[in-house]
């Protein structure tokens, strides 16, 4: 469920910010890459819809398995 108007308070903003740094890390990630935008993107977007907390967010993420690049995202599967 998605809160319009919800105000991102600065321990918030702080955890986000955590969150995002730890799985960066994890992943060989820089943080202002692509990837880390994107990542940190659907951090928010998760929080945004319910995920408040830090242990809720990382374990959220790491079960999502890799980002895909957009570009691959509509590749045809190989013929087999």
């Amino acid at each position: 469920m998605f809160y319009p108007g919800h105000v991102v308070m600065d321990d918030e903003l702080a955890m986000l910010a955590g969150v995002h740094k730890t799985l960066c890390q994890e992943r060989g990630i820089e943080l202002d890459s692509l990837r880390g935008q994107r990542l940190a993107a659907h951090l928010f977007k998760m929080f945004l819809n319910g995920l408040t907390e830090q242990e809720e967010l990382l374990h959220a993420a790491r079960n999502r398995g890799p980002l895909v690049p957009p570009e691959q995202a509509f590749q045809q599967p190989l013929s087999t």
